[in-house]
């Protein structure tokens, strides 16, 4: 690969990797020695080309297009022993330099990942801690909790640590319940609180009930996403649910099919105020990973879908 045009990729991965990752290093934290990585073996088909930019990082060595000749009068070449990097590091272990190395030259495309739902797989799984369900009883929600999960049945499908949720913390009641992974039960702590906030900035009574258009569900991603995500829903693994309608304790229902005010237009109802409100907060504050709407995709027209998924799409 071209000197130049490998220099680019990394850049570019570099601020896909930071842009994709909340809470990520800096640039500014990076430093010198962070930037010497990925290893040289995961380029496809190809020497060990990175080995040889090495020296130009770490000390003031060879730009990553002069490296010295090979014998006297021979041609430059870019490829030199992949112990040239950190002392002879075993080149498929770039942990040294942290672990986001592996999310850059996964970003770059310079090593092979496991299918997405592999990787979806082990992002729940690791997502709730032992003691998640203790701390969601804690939280006054009210769930039933099911058998763990140790691996994805045939189809790539299951919940880790999965409960029944009938009930959130701030008194909501769900129908039906959310059968969901702990770690997402334990985010409706967040998520219900912008939702009581702007129920009550805006209906001026708090929601009592949400009604759901399913929770887990072990299929692919439909409409607009299909073509990004390689496959399987969240829903596959406990890790989103659909909201169809909130129904305050006083006043009417708020239906998303009907109230939804697509982005371009102002809520003229306090039922559109709402929900704008609470898709924008959500978004915008983190407390789910994703929510899609009316405004997204034709497939979201009659609910808001809400997940705690990866961080990326592909």
């Amino acid at each position: 690969m071209h000197a130049r045009s490998l220099a680019g990729l990394v850049a570019a991965a570099v601020i896909s990797a930071l842009s994709c990752s909340p809470g990520g290093p800096t640039l500014a934290d990076l430093g010198g020695t962070a930037l010497m990585a990925p290893p040289a073996p995961a380029l496809a088909g190809g020497g060990p080309a990175l080995a040889g930019a090495a020296p130009a990082l770490a000390g003031g060595g060879p730009a990553l297009a002069g490296a010295a000749p090979v014998d006297a009068g021979g041609p430059p070449t870019l490829a030199e022993p992949a112990p040239a990097i950190a002392g002879g590091a075993p080149a498929a272990s770039p942990g040294w330099a942290g672990p986001w190395v592996e999310q850059l030259a996964d970003a770059a495309g310079l090593r092979e990942r496991p299918p997405r739902a592999q990787r979806q797989w082990n992002h729940i799984a690791a997502a709730a801690g032992a003691d998640c369900r203790d701390a969601l009883k804690q939280s006054g929600a009210r769930f039933q909790a099911l058998p763990d999960v140790a691996k994805p049945n045939k189809k790539g499908c299951g919940i880790p640590h999965g409960v029944l949720l009938t009930r959130g913390p701030t008194g909501i009641v769900y129908s039906p319940p959310l059968q969901v992974d702990c770690s997402l039960a334990l985010r409706l702590a967040d998520i219900e609180r912008v939702i009581q906030e702007e129920a009550e900035t805006h209906l001026g009574s708090p929601i009592a009930r949400i009604s759901t258009l399913g929770s887990y569900a072990c299929r692919e991603v439909v409409g607009r996403m299909r073509r990004w995500s390689e496959g399987l829903s969240e829903h596959s693994f406990g890790n989103a649910f659909d909201i169809s309608r909130f129904s305050p304790k006083r006043g009417r229902a708020i239906s998303v099919l009907r109230d939804y005010v697509l982005y371009g237009s102002d809520p003229t109802t306090r039922e559109g105020r709402f929900l704008r409100g609470v898709t924008r907060r959500l978004r915008a504050e983190g407390a789910a990973a994703r929510v899609l709407g009316p405004d997204f995709d034709a497939s979201h027209r009659d609910h808001l879908h809400v997940d705690c998924g990866t961080p990326r799409w592909y």
